[in-house]
């Protein structure tokens, strides 16, 4: 009973926390938020409590891959968003990040996988898209987009387990990383604040990234040999440290 209040309660409360750095903070706060963890870190947590390390293990070099759709989604959006509507947007963003999937999980070797996501991170800060003044948080919400992004939230951990369980642990990890919050988020924010409000969304996500990446390249290693507490600990601290060095080679 516990872990099923688990499952369905912890991904939709990080969404509602992004929602509202979102409205309060501006659409790069909440986007660097649904660029962590959010939906991978519940979901590893969980795939931990009930297959243990070894399958943990399995499901975080599947969000390696989901990783990379990421990095490759926010910058596809951010390059689209300015000269077409958010549906059109999305669709083709979409279809990019379908191709990105594809490629990672042809890859094999999860460096590799790693690598690219590293260079499409480095690669599309580097030639981020002028957004021009900073854009202020979305000046209205509908009613019902935050249930609906925490409904989404929750489904999309407990699909991915489920797909763990049917299809193998690195397939739901994939399934737990895809953009599905940013897909949903990104589109609200174009359509009620503007093509630059949602670029600086996808900017605050790619830029998180690199952090997460490091959490998840942490948690593919360290579960079997330092067990559960010490890995987890040591992939939180690698979020912040990942952070740190993609600033510092932005200003080197």
């Amino acid at each position: 009973m516990e872990l099923l209040l688990v499952r369905t309660a912890l991904a939709p409360s990080l969404v509602l926390l992004a929602s509202v750095i979102a409205r309060r903070l501006g659409p790069r706060r909440g986007g660097q938020l649904l660029g962590a963890p959010t939906s991978t870190g519940p979901f590893l947590a969980l795939t931990w409590l009930s297959s243990g390390p070894e399958k943990t293990a399995a499901a975080a070099h599947g969000t390696v891959t989901g990783t990379l759709v990421v990095a490759c989604f926010c910058l596809a959006y951010a390059r689209l968003a300015p000269t077409r509507r958010p549906a059109w947007t999305l669709v083709l963003t979409l279809a990019w990040a379908a191709v990105a999937g594809l490629v990672g999980a042809s890859c094999g070797s999860i460096w590799l996988t790693a690598g690219l996501t590293v260079a499409v991170i480095g690669a599309g800060l580097l030639s981020w898209p002028a957004t021009g003044p900073s854009c202020p948080p979305p000046s209205r919400t509908r009613r019902w987009e935050i249930p609906v992004r925490m409904a989404l939230a929750g489904a999309t951990v407990v699909t991915a387990l489920a797909a763990a369980t049917a299809l193998g642990s690195f397939v739901g990890g994939v399934l737990s990383a895809l953009p599905v919050l940013l897909s949903v988020m990104g589109t609200s924010v174009h359509r009620t604040a503007g093509a630059p409000a949602a670029q600086e969304m996808m900017r605050g996500a790619l830029t998180s990234a690199a952090g997460t990446l490091g959490f998840l390249l942490v948690l593919c290693f360290a579960p079997v040999p330092l067990g559960p507490l010490a890995a987890f600990l040591l992939a939180l601290a690698a979020l912040p440290t990942g952070d740190y060095l993609l600033r510092a080679a932005q200003h080197a």
